[in-house]
């Protein structure tokens, strides 16, 4: 995860975009915001078990650890493959479904929306800092905030059975075409107070433990994300 951060980081300079404060001008021109949705691509879902880890540490090279860091992995943890997770559902090859794909099928099954809580709670923050005023439909806002997911998803630390949350995000706000403020934040397994963690079974099967971790991980960048935009 610390490697996927660091290839984050580059790609985000070399694409040459950079952190851009809000400045005094603009922040005393800008009273109301729309907070648009973000995507979060499910080619963007990274899942990291302690079967992916040890399969990249002892699997042929390279390949598997790409695999591994991609989510791509088809190997199923063996809780698991005991708790019968397929749900009667199959895979293009004829296989059971795969934990990573369990847990995207978990967030369809019961309408968690990613984008909608990230959106969702951005916006509350933002009210209850009372920095500006949410115009939720967008229409007549003085500026709108949109969101690049580079990753979401869950990851194991230090060989744990439990997974944490993680998401990395770029935060762009802009008055018509021009960006007037941009910051990226990402939390890894590591990252301070992500000390919230499930198996993947949990994952998988409870749409309330998968909500709130997901919650966790979102409220742990906006807090990054707002401290840079009150500055």
């Amino acid at each position: 995860m610390k490697i996927l951060f660091s290839a984050f980081c580059t790609l985000f300079l070399l694409s040459g975009c950079a952190t851009k404060d809000l400045s005094i001008e603009n922040r005393q021109k800008i009273k109301t915001l729309a907070v648009l949705p973000a995507s979060f691509p499910e080619q963007q879902f990274k899942y990291t078990s302690m079967d992916q880890a040890w399969g990249a540490g002892l699997g042929a090279g390279a390949g598997v650890a790409v695999g591994m860091a991609s989510g791509a992995s088809k190997v199923a943890t063996s809780a698991m493959a005991g708790a019968g997770l397929a749900m009667g559902a199959k895979v293009a090859d004829g296989g059971a479904l795969s934990p990573r794909q369990a847990i995207l099928l978990n967030l369809q099954r019961n309408q968690i929306d990613p984008g909608q809580l990230f959106k969702q709670q951005l916006e509350a923050r933002i009210t209850a800092e009372q920095l500006f005023k949410i115009v939720p439909d967008g229409s007549g806002a003085d500026a709108h905030m949109e969101f690049v997911i580079s990753e979401w998803g869950f990851a194991l630390k230090n060989y744990s059975s439990e997974l944490y949350p993680t998401v990395g995000v770029v935060a762009t706000m802009k008055r018509g075409d021009m960006a007037v403020w941009r910051n990226f934040e990402t939390i890894t397994a590591f990252s301070d107070g992500n000390t919230l963690a499930y198996t993947p079974q949990q994952y998988a099967t409870d749409p309330e433990v998968l909500r709130g971790a997901l919650q966790h991980a979102f409220e742990l960048a906006i807090e990054k994300l707002m401290a840079d935009l009150k500055q």
